[in-house]
């Protein structure tokens, strides 16, 4: 999933970066920070973080991968 792709389910589902950061764990500026670099494709998603990922924004887990 491209980062522009992130963004579009993100708000799809409503969410603002933040809450997103923080639905799947993240704190203060390391919220809004992760999904802004994830969203810039500056960074990839951790394994870990898809399955959450799929669940909060109710997208496909196959949507993730490669």
């Amino acid at each position: 999933m491209t980062g522009e792709e992130l963004k579009y389910y993100r708000l799809k589902a409503k969410y603002t970066q933040q809450q997103l950061g923080e639905a799947l764990g993240y704190k203060g500026r390391s919220a809004e920070g992760m999904i802004q670099m994830w969203e810039h494709d500056r960074r990839n998603i951790g394994t870990k973080n898809i399955r959450k990922l799929s669940e909060i924004l109710n997208v496909p887990i196959e949507k993730f991968l490669p």
